[in-house]
């Protein structure tokens, strides 16, 4: 038994004869500090007594400015705020020594004793700022969420975000490895804002690069320009092969040499569904009766947007029988039909299909478009239909060829608008694209915490190509 009660070997005696209790040190767990006492308060929290390691205390009385051994001044207590232990909330009392440095060129006079669990004149404990961290980088929780479960200010709360986050990031970039294949989308990030004072001025759009192989966001920048572009590209300008992208004008300026543009499928679908509404506009086309009394679920444009493999056959009966019925719903269907066409072409994705394609199949249904397109060239919307498709054949090709698409930018821009959502806003772009940067790499920083970390200077094992392998 030691001096207080505990089972086990006696522990070495702190200064002034008070023994501590490894048993009771365990259940805190702060590195480097021993339990002393534990009292209940009557406000509900529980006080404990804590003490530096005696293993530690005479390391932590050398000079941080020179290295010189100090000597005691006085003692001092401090009341760090820590992790709750279960439902109780935790309130170490640690008594320090105030040190004064002998060294009279050194430029430290008096300090206190410190460990990196305690950093020097902090009111919380490291492991507190960062799990505050996670709270707001990890579990996406306001700011002032996390301030409130944690009982800390919203300033100590944001700053704790912001050196985790960036702590996590520069470990990210760190062990990054080489992007073969991205993608790049806007999304609107507030008001904007002109320069004024000491302030930049603030753009409504950001400008979003993905990695489309692991998914996570390379970068963050202002303005949706080819500019904006070219920043975000030219650090991956080496190992780029394919750019993936809506049909954007300025983002197509920003494709290094050698990489190959990509066209993102629902954006090739988007633009000729809208061709549909264009030609109902343009004909003011009105069906003689209501979609109900000609037995269609929905009005009929908005049937048209359905793909025509998900439509039964009676309502495509319907369908085809009401826009046979007049010119203008000819050439209506004929718009319909060239959308279908496109929808042919690029069902021979990989992930549609699971087999790449051969560039003769791909050659085949881009022709078969271009012949629905050239036989019906009098109606605009397939006129413009079919010069746009041409303006951006290669990256269409491409697309179906590789399978590659612009979905997880576009996934990532949602979550970008559910994090400025959940922070009510951001007046700082810096901040935004801290926030957004930790909640599109969580899978991919989890990944990086599961892997098994190898000694320095190990190598990886290897199978034997003679071992024998399951079947």
């Amino acid at each position: 038994m030691d001096a207080t009660g505990c089972a086990g070997h006696a522990q070495a005696a702190l200064p002034g004869g008070m023994q501590w209790c490894p048993a009771a040190t365990a259940l805190p767990g702060i590195p480097g500090l021993v339990v002393t006492a534990v009292a209940q308060d009557g406000d509900g929290w529980t006080t404990v007594d804590v003490a530096t390691h005696p293993d530690l205390q005479e390391p932590a009385r050398n000079c941080p400015g020179c290295g010189t051994r100090a000597n005691i001044k006085d003692w001092v207590t401090t009341t760090p705020r820590d992790l709750p232990l279960g439902d109780r909330k935790i309130r170490p009392r640690w008594r320090k020594m105030r040190l004064e440095c002998g060294n009279t060129e050194c430029p430290v006079g008096t300090f206190t004793e410190w460990l990196p669990a305690v950093p020097p004149r902090a009111r919380i404990t490291a492991r507190m700022r960062t799990r505050i961290g996670q709270a707001v980088g990890d579990d996406l929780t306001p700011v002032a969420a996390a301030a409130r479960s944690y009982g800390v200010a919203e300033r100590t709360a944001a700053r704790a975000f912001t050196e985790y986050a960036d702590a996590q990031l520069a470990d990210l970039r760190e062990h990054a490895g080489p992007v073969e294949a991205a993608g790049i989308d806007e999304f609107r990030r507030g008001v904007p804002r002109p320069a004024s004072g000491h302030r930049d001025a603030r753009s409504e759009w950001f400008t979003h690069l993905v990695d489309l192989g692991t998914g996570g966001t390379l970068g963050l920048a202002q303005e949706r320009t080819g500019e904006a572009g070219k920043s975000l590209v030219k650090d991956h300008e080496g190992t780029l092969r394919y750019l993936a992208m809506d049909l954007s004008a300025p983002y197509r300026t920003a494709v290094p040499a050698g990489a190959r543009i990509i066209a993102d499928a629902f954006h090739l679908v988007k633009l000729a569904n809208r061709k549909i509404d264009d030609a109902f506009r343009r004909l003011s086309y009105r069906t003689e009766h209501s979609h109900e009394d000609l037995g269609l679920p929905r009005p009929l444009h908005y049937m048209l947007r359905h793909n025509v493999e998900t439509i039964s056959l009676e309502h495509l009966r319907i369908i085809i029988e009401t826009l046979d019925g007049d010119a203008g719903g000819q050439q209506i269907a004929a718009v319909w039909i060239a959308k279908e066409q496109l929808r042919a072409l690029l069902a021979l994705r990989a992930t549609k299909t699971h087999v790449t394609p051969a560039p003769s199949q791909v050659r085949d249904k881009l022709a078969a478009f271009y012949l629905w397109c050239a036989g019906h060239a009098d109606i605009p919307e397939i006129k413009t239909l079919a010069t746009t498709i041409e303006k951006w054949q290669q990256p269409v090709i491409d697309a179906v060829l590789t399978g590659y698409s612009n979905a997880k930018a576009e996934a990532h821009n949602r979550t970008a608008k559910l994090v400025a959502r959940t922070a009510r806003g951001f007046a700082s772009p810096e901040n935004q694209d801290r926030r957004v940067r930790m909640a599109t790499t969580r899978k991919a920083r989890l990944a990086r915490k599961k892997q098994p970390q190898r000694p320095p200077g190990s190598r990886p094992c290897r199978r034997s190509r003679s071992a024998a392998r399951p079947p």
